[in-house]
């Protein structure tokens, strides 16, 4: 069976991510089979908006087929730069889709599945999704966008998630920018249904009119666009403490500085986050995300492919992968500990990025 499904219905072009055996991560014969379908339903005039969902109840999708990615780079091809490039254009693309790109972001939503939800006009959550950029953890940087969407969260929040690769609820995603609606889990059903008539009405002549009738049926199934249990929040005034500074040290120094008792629990773990991930990536995810706040959306792309190139070959990724995905040992030989990587070493990395 194929490993995206297409449908369309009354109006509506369903896409279906279909690899939940591998929680639906995407590889590059998805990655095209998305772009020619989207590319030729925009030109369609009876689809009204495209909804990209994934199969079964684990995930909408989570991530890149990052063992491809591995797999290419050991053995000295350069299939990965393919499906990064391919990869990166769909997701800008998008972000400029002229009708209603619903994404339902049920599950897990990691890396990749964030690089195919962020740019769509309705990012759907529910209290139960799980959204993450974990990129950090396997060695190597939050990419598909993520210099552009994690720079955009509230404060420091998108440092915190990126260089930590905590898991956002779907309330945190919607305090963050990162989702729009929040839609009950017993709801997700109930929505599918009503999406199989509701492009059919007479009264959809444009994108706006679709926009403005799935709106009503998102609030008509007591959606909300705002978070009311969001841990994000609670602790908004904590992470801006402590991931307001300037250089991952000086973050590091901070959280272990803090004697609120009833923040230990909290700064216990993400100390012990940080202390697992590579100290390239984190360095390098927070020059990205300073970067990222002063560029568009396509410059923030470029920045990202310019900076993988030298990566893939400099970087942490091959040993992350190997430690936490290949031989499963979880125990990556970093290539610098954190006072080894000097502002040299993140220059040379991004030698390309002024040039791209």
């Amino acid at each position: 069976m194929s490993d995206v499904l297409i449908e369309k219905r009354n109006g509506l072009g369903l896409i279906t991510l279909n690899r939940p055996q591998a929680l639906n991560a995407i590889n590059l014969e998805m990655v095209r089979t998305l772009f020619t379908t989207l590319k030729t339903w925009e030109n369609d005039d009876t689809i009204k908006a495209v909804l990209v969902k994934g199969a079964g109840e684990k995930a909408f999708c989570a991530g890149g087929d990052i063992r491809t990615v591995y797999e290419s780079l050991k053995d000295g091809r350069s299939d990965h730069l393919t499906f990064f490039a391919e990869e990166f254009e769909l997701n800008q693309y998008i972000y400029q889709y002229s009708k209603p790109y619903i994404a339902l972001m049920t599950g897990y939503v990691m890396g990749g599945g964030m690089g195919i939800s962020q740019g769509a006009s309705f990012r759907i959550v529910t209290p139960k999704s799980k959204i993450s950029m974990p990129e950090v953890g396997i060695g190597y940087f939050p990419d598909v966008g993520g210099s552009y969407f994690l720079s955009r969260c509230p404060n420091a929040i998108g440092l915190y998630l990126g260089i930590t690769g905590v898991i956002a609820s779907g309330e945190d995603a919607v305090y963050a920018n990162l989702a729009d609606w929040v839609l009950d889990d017993e709801k997700v059903v109930e929505f599918l249904l009503g999406l199989d008539t509701l492009f059919q009405s007479s009264q959809i002549v444009d994108a706006g009119s679709a926009h403005e009738i799935l709106t009503q049926y998102l609030q008509h199934l007591n959606a909300r666009e705002i978070s009311i249990h969001s841990h994000l929040e609670k602790t908004k005034g904590l992470i801006e403490k402590h991931f307001g500074h300037l250089s991952i040290q000086e973050v590091l120094d901070s959280l272990k500085s803090e004697d609120d008792p009833h923040f230990s629990e909290w700064v216990e773990k993400t100390l012990g986050k940080m202390n697992k991930q590579s100290p390239l990536s984190m360095v390098t995810t927070q020059r990205l995300l300073q970067l990222g706040r002063n560029k568009s959306m396509a410059e923030c792309f470029q920045m990202e492919f310019a900076l993988l190139g030298e990566w893939m070959v400099h970087g942490d990724f091959m040993e992350g992968v190997r430690a936490l995905i290949i031989d499963k040992d979880n125990q990556p030989k970093w290539l610098y500990s954190l006072d080894q990587v000097t502002t040299e070493t993140i220059d040379r990395l991004f030698i390309n990025v002024s040039k791209s």
